[in-house]
């Protein structure tokens, strides 16, 4: 739901002088559904089971797609106030502290669903939520975003989409993009499926799942900064095919491991191929196009993305009980290895061809300077 509504948003988008203002008021449909769950786990906590079902499902369904609608808002946003030498470096530390923040909310949960009864706990933990997204929301309030006339007009809607087919079509490296990124998605098919691989072949119990979790967030607060800071130097495309190196490597580890201690380096890389893979992927959309076609291509590559992000895991479930975990992890190995020879032979760097319209140059050199 996050991915899809994209388009919905990013003609309307394109015409805006400030992207902030959208942002704003779409995020309030992000953040208010979590502040709706707890109340009404609080207020009727007998509710019968079918519409307490359908308030949760509503609710989640709204703000993940608000989310999805301010995403072109947001991204362009983004591209307006980070230069482009500095955006890796903030995603990384952004990525970095989110893993940081995961383990306390954890902790912080595990503390309330021991404490209190259910469902009062659940209550207590969506209001929690909705508290610290009150805070996030403060922050992009926060937010400093000049104003920029766009040279886009805004025509009639079935124009719009009519004109799509042909961006795809004249935006051949931005294609090829788009293919390389989607063999990636398909190479991470097996994730879900890693730790049920691990009971079944090396026996492992509950706590040292646990243990393989707790590793593989690790493995992203540690990468994600460096990869950022890579990101800045050496571009967004050269990190994704890091990224896809990185995902075909672990693959790899876990089917040569024979003994649980050797999943450990295997669920690391786990997690720091796909950091690596989704930190390059925020920046490197920025890169293909100028700000005012930004709102359009991010609607695009989020939108088309989502068909591989649907059909890795049923692919990955169905070759695991057709053919078994080896075929899963063979075919896993070869979509990365497909994706990175895409990447690295079909797609040429953006950053070296942005269009001159997109101001990032003048920041970067206050910047450094």
């Amino acid at each position: 739901m996050f991915l899809l509504p994209q388009l919905l948003m990013a003609q309307r988008t394109q015409v805006l002088a400030r992207k902030k203002s959208l942002v704003v008021r779409i995020s309030v449909l992000e953040r208010l559904p979590y502040l709706v769950i707890g109340l009404a786990i609080l207020l009727w906590p007998q509710a019968p089971r079918p519409l307490a079902y359908l308030v949760l499902v509503l609710s989640l369904v709204t703000a993940t797609g608000a989310g999805g609608l301010a995403g072109p808002a947001w991204k362009t946003m983004l591209a307006k106030v980070v230069p482009v030498q500095r955006r890796g470096s903030l995603f990384g530390i952004s990525s970095a502290l989110g893993g940081l923040l995961g383990l306390a909310g954890a902790a912080a949960s595990r503390h309330v669903l021991a404490t209190y009864a259910y469902p009062t706990s659940f209550a207590i933990c969506f209001l929690l939520c909705f508290l610290f997204q009150v805070c996030s929301y403060a922050a992009l309030c926060l937010n400093r975003e000049p104003a920029r006339e766009p040279e886009a007009v805004i025509g009639s809607s079935r124009a719009y989409w009519r004109q799509l087919p042909g961006i795809l079509r004249s935006h051949a490296n931005f294609r090829r993009y788009l293919i390389g990124y989607a063999l990636l998605t398909l190479g991470a098919m097996g994730t879900a499926l890693y730790i049920v691989y691990a009971r079944r072949t090396l026996q492992i119990n509950d706590a040292f799942a646990a243990n393989l979790t707790m590793a593989a967030l690790l493995g992203q607060i540690v990468s994600t900064p460096l990869m950022g800071r890579l990101a800045d130097l050496r571009g967004n495309k050269w990190l994704m095919e890091l990224g896809a190196l990185l995902g075909a490597g672990a693959v790899l580890l876990i089917l040569l491991a024979r003994s649980p201690l050797a999943l450990y380096p295997a669920f690391l890389l786990v997690n720091s191929a796909a950091a690596t893979i989704s930190l390059a992927s925020m920046g490197i959309t920025m890169e293909f196009c100028t700000e005012d076609e930004l709102p359009t291509f991010t609607a695009l590559a989020g939108t088309l993305s989502g068909i591989p992000v649907l059909l890795a895991p049923l692919l990955g479930g169905w070759l695991a009980d057709a053919a078994g975990f080896g075929a899963l992890f063979a075919a896993g190995i070869a979509f990365f290895v497909l994706g990175w020879g895409v990447l690295r032979w079909g797609v040429r760097e953006p950053r070296h061809e942005r269009p001159r319209s997109q101001p990032d140059a003048a920041p970067a050199k206050v910047a450094e300077g």
